[in-house]
């Protein structure tokens, strides 16, 4: 007997290489290869763990400072894998200084994958093969396939399995015990696995608590996993961000569609697959295409549905107890991973609207879809076992068989996608190793001039920041991150701008083109180096004198964008061909149009035609403010360093039109170029009057800006 699991065992583990080598080929499963990590998410994953392994040890452990700076979060809110980081970190002075885990991973969750569902069907039917051949659907799964591409940790899917096969296994005096370990082990992966694991625990044991009603038992099994888990969390990091910021914008959006178990559309951050060489594509949203994705393939979906079949044939049975927690879990699961947007293909049939409290709560799980994953490894492990119980060994194994030639075939359009990594962007990028080497062993320390969780600086900058010794960086993506002390981050930053006063040490990636046309106005005349490599504008105080004729001719290219008289500009965020500068943020979850002001300085750059009249009045308008109740907000306009006016506004209304009017004389203005700052004195939050999680300072709206002649 031994050796007969001894032999299953290394046969699984033989099986989980040949796979990894099959998604990998030799090129890329080295440790110290990490060309193909290239999207977005997979970058933040590997330079977060490049940080954390460089970094001092701290306290809590997955503290990871340098890595975001003022939005640093730590490991517990990347994907990362926090559990490996922190077992290499130990070992980080005996490893290559570019090594990496992460094809590891991938070998050991095909692994468990694999040999955990072969467990769980075996302890249900004592049959050996058809337990391997069972086991091929979960190892070939495509939400499990396609998670390599899309989010690394998240790869963790046996994790799930794991806990049904707890369930199953059902240790009496050390079940609890397991489901602790198990539930804080999820936590040291990926915290969603974590939410999905205390919802099966807490079903099952509710299940339990139905039965015997023994409610001092039920506070014992749920009390053992929650302080157990909080004091992972907190030795690991997680309460460094507030309660409200892990509340994400999203819930509603990347859910999963009705049709999503027969839609073969997967949209990963490299590009779409289709994973059905059989079935068509159904148009859903992006959000249901790539989170939501729940493909099942064909032969599974023909599994499901002989399984349905068979449990309306003998629905007497399967009103028992033992298999009600099941049933809560696919119903529960299943609506959340729905939302209050239940859509059928590309028509929402209807949306529930749920009160702001409700909805912020549900907000931690902004990618519900993933939620659906129990549900669906339910639909394999309850198929599977339902057919082999309902038929003869032998027919049931040809069938299992039958099933999975159609399942292989079908899902083979997919599978090829990942053979060697053909999906994945491993495009060769030339990059300057002598100017990034001068640049980093001269200056510590790398920031961008707009410190977002979503920039688009990392990608940009991937191999510098991997490749040199930058001690630390703010240009970073986390899973979430403090809100407000980015707004404040940015708001000094954009002060310190203004006054000429800067970090030493310090290099800034401009992020946009109006904010290189804002620095260059504010540093025309005084020592600070404009830099133009990979695409990429970097700024550094008192280098003017090492600027190349290159990077020279290539500033000349950005003047203040021209503002013809009468001609209205509507300010758009993501517009980089306008008059907006420094100090401005998004509108993106309003209807109305316009950008808003945030914290305490934000400008305007532009230049003025030469249809325009000595005098002109510019005519700013606003779409909305934000202050505190009964209380006014206070803001002033410079124009080009001239205080031009103050302004004490409860609400847009008191002024005519809604407009701002500046009468501006020519004599005033240098160059024709017009340099306004708005000068914020008491921004406020939507969170701090508990509006909703958004922590930005804001001040006032801006839809649009006019010249008109007077």
């Amino acid at each position: 007997m031994i050796e007969k699991n001894i032999t299953v065992l290394l046969s699984y583990i033989l099986l989980s290489f040949l796979t990894t080598i099959y998604i990998f080929g030799f090129d890329y499963i080295s440790f110290t290869n990490s060309s193909w990590l290239s999207t977005r998410d997979m970058t933040a994953d590997l330079i977060s763990w490049q940080y954390f392994k460089n970094d001092i040890w701290r306290f809590p452990i997955g503290n990871n400072p340098n890595y975001g700076i003022d939005i640093a979060t730590g490991i517990a809110f990347s994907g990362s894998i926090p559990f490996l980081c922190i077992l290499f970190k130990i070992f980080g002075n005996f490893l290559p200084s570019n090594f990496h885990f992460f094809s590891l991973w991938i070998f050991i969750c095909f692994f468990l994958q694999s040999f955990i569902s072969f467990l769980i069907i075996y302890s249900k039917t004592k049959s050996l093969v058809f337990s391997v051949v069972g086991s091929l659907f979960f190892l070939t799964s495509p939400i499990f396939i396609g998670q390599i591409m899309l989010h690394i940790a998240l790869a963790g899917h046996w994790l799930i399995l794991l806990g049904f096969y707890l369930e199953i296994k059902n240790i009496p005096n050390k079940k609890t015990f397991y489901w602790t370990m198990l539930i804080s082990l999820s936590a040291l992966i990926h915290f969603y696995f974590t939410i999905m694991l205390i919802g099966m625990f807490f079903l099952f044991i509710f299940n339990e608590y139905l039965i015997n009603f023994n409610f001092k038992k039920l506070i014992y099994q749920t009390s053992i996993p929650t302080v157990y888990l909080l004091i992972t969390m907190y030795i690991l990091g997680y309460f460094e961000v507030p309660f409200t910021d892990s509340l994400a914008y999203g819930y509603g959006i990347y859910k999963i569609n009705l049709l999503g178990i027969i839609n073969p559309i997967f949209q990963s951050q490299s590009g779409t697959i289709n994973w059905s060489l059989f079935l068509p594509e159904i148009s859903v949203t992006s959000g249901e295409a790539s989170e939501g994705f729940s493909y099942l393939g064909i032969g599974a979906i023909f599994l499901l549905l002989i399984g349905i079949f068979l449990i309306f044939k003998n629905v007497t049975e399967f009103k028992k107890n033992n298999y009600r927690p099941y049933f809560f879990i696919i119903i529960l699961f299943s609506l959340v991973a729905l939302t209050n947007k239940v859509s059928f293909a590309n028509i929402l049939l209807f949306e529930i609207n749920l009160p702001k409290y409700i909805y912020g709560i549900l907000s931690i799980v902004r990618a519900s879809g993933r939620l659906f994953w129990p549900v669906y490894y339910l639909f394999f492990l309850g198929s599977i076992i339902i057919i082999y119980n309902k038929f003869s060994k032998k027919k049931s194994l040809c069938i299992l068989l039958l099933l999975f030639s159609f399942q292989l075939i079908d899902i083979s359009s997919g599978l090829k996608n990942y053979f060697k990594l053909n999906a994945f962007k491993k495009e060769k990028t030339e990059i300057d190793y002598l100017f990034w080497n001068k640049l980093s062993n001269k200056n510590q320390i790398l920031k961008t001039t707009y410190l977002s969780n979503e920039t688009h600086l990392l990608i940009d900058l991937r191999d510098g920041l991997l490749s040199q010794n930058f001690k630390s960086t703010d240009i970073s993506t986390h899973g979430r991150y403090n809100r407000k002390a980015a707004s404040v981050s940015r708001s000094k930053l954009y002060k310190a701008f203004d006054e000429n006063i800067l970090e030493k040490n310090t290099v800034f990636a401009i992020d946009n083109k109006n904010h290189l046309r804002n620095l260059k106005y504010l540093y025309e005349n005084k020592n600070m180096g404009f830099f133009f490599k990979n695409n990429i504008w970097m700024i550094l105080p008192g280098k003017k004198n090492e600027m190349t004729d290159f990077d020279k001719y290539e500033l000349n290219n950005y003047d203040p964008i021209v503002l013809a008289n009468e001609k209205k500009i509507t300010l758009n965020f993501h517009n980089e061909q306008s008059v907006h500068g420094l100090g401005w943020s998004h509108n993106y979850f309003s209807p109305n149009p316009g950008i808003w002001t945030e914290g305490n300085l934000s400008t305007l750059l532009f230049k003025l035609d030469e249809n325009t009249n000595a005098d002109y009045t510019i005519k700013i308008k606003l779409g909305s403010l934000i202050t505190k109740k009964n209380k006014p907000i206070y803001f002033s306009i410079n124009v080009n360093d001239i205080i031009f006016k103050k302004f004490s506004l409860k609400s847009i209304n008191d002024l005519s039109e809604n407009l701002i009017k500046l009468k501006i004389n020519k004599e005033m203005i240098t160059n024709n170029i017009c340099y306004i700052k708005f000068i914020i004195n008491n921004p406020t939050s939507p969170l701090e009057l508990l509006q909703s999680p958004d922590a930005r300072k804001l001040g006032i709206l801006v839809e649009s800006i006019e010249i008109e002649n007077n």
